[in-house]
């Protein structure tokens, strides 16, 4: 399998896509819809975003069903669409694959939180998981959990992707910087996401979006320190502002790209964008890691 190969290659780093959700904000989506109803309505501009980051030297790209689990799509009464949503991703995305190229299964956060914020059980996380990577494992070449900001529904969601697929994981949690060091807003750890992850059976550990990638250097030096597991970052392009309803990202792409050259040789395997960076962005790490 060309992934497990590529981790072993001490030589290669592996060169991931870039916001999705920002590029879809860019053709005019409007605020509040769910970006990956565009699968069905509009798949031209996924297809146009897909092929882009390809053309622009990803060598994996995902799906563009970061909202599709079964609870997500629940709260934007779509759940009936489920199969329909996650069966259109994958028809758009090997509309524009190029050869040695991969597809990744793009799994987010379900949007339902456990007590005493919501009323999500673990059992309720993982089935819903489930639904969704039901769907989406005959397609795709490894899966993307990211986003996470509970490592309790980390766990449901490796678990419910071992339930079906053998194909590898990376299991990618989001933080926040504290004066006492990277925690996620529930309150986990780093140190304590990390083991999680990796005892549940994660092939590749890190974190994405909430921080830019300055901060992604701090992280990325702490990883290494607690982890021998291979590491994924893809950070934010700064931190974003808005003007009017419309976030804005102010890092450019050769700002971006200088800090993940550093993260790169901090030891990252995987590295990539997150929201405000774009196929330019990934042009540019591209170019510095030539």
């Amino acid at each position: 399998m060309l992934f497990n190969e590529w981790l072993k290659d001490d030589t290669k780093t592996i060169l991931f896509d870039g916001g999705m959700g920002s590029e879809i904000i860019k053709r005019g989506i409007k605020p509040g819809k769910l970006p990956d109803l565009l699968n069905i309505e509009e798949p031209q501009v996924i297809s146009s975003i897909h092929k882009a980051y390809y053309e622009a030297g990803s060598d994996m790209v995902q799906t563009n069903t970061f909202g599709s689990c079964y609870l997500n799509l629940k709260n934007h009464h779509l759940e009936e669409h489920l199969v329909e949503i996650n069966q259109k991703a994958l028809e758009i995305i090997n509309t524009v694959r190029q050869k040695d190229r991969l597809i990744v299964g793009d799994i987010g956060p379900s949007g339902v939180f456990k007590p005493p914020v919501g009323k999500a059980t673990v059992d309720m996380w993982q089935s819903s998981f489930k639904k969704q990577v039901e769907v989406l494992n005959f397609g795709v070449d490894l899966w993307h959990v990211e986003t996470i900001s509970d490592v309790e529904e980390m766990r449901a969601a490796i678990r419910a992707i071992k339930e079906v697929s053998s194909k590898p994981i990376i299991s990618s949690m989001t933080y926040k910087k504290t004066k006492r060091g990277f925690f996620t807003i529930m309150g986990d750890s780093l140190e304590k996401c990390v083991d999680i992850q990796v005892i549940e059976g994660a092939d590749v550990v890190g974190s994405n979006c909430t921080l830019g990638s300055h901060d992604m250097i701090d992280i990325m030096i702490e990883l290494k320190k607690i982890t021998d597991t291979p590491i994924s970052i893809k950070p934010n392009a700064g931190k974003p502002r808005l003007e009017g309803s419309i976030t804005v990202y102010d890092q450019t792409a050769l700002e971006f790209a200088q800090d993940i050259i550093k993260i790169i040789n901090l030891g990252a395997k995987i590295v990539g964008g997150c929201c405000g960076t774009s196929p330019l962005t990934i042009q540019e790490i591209k170019q510095k890691m030539t």
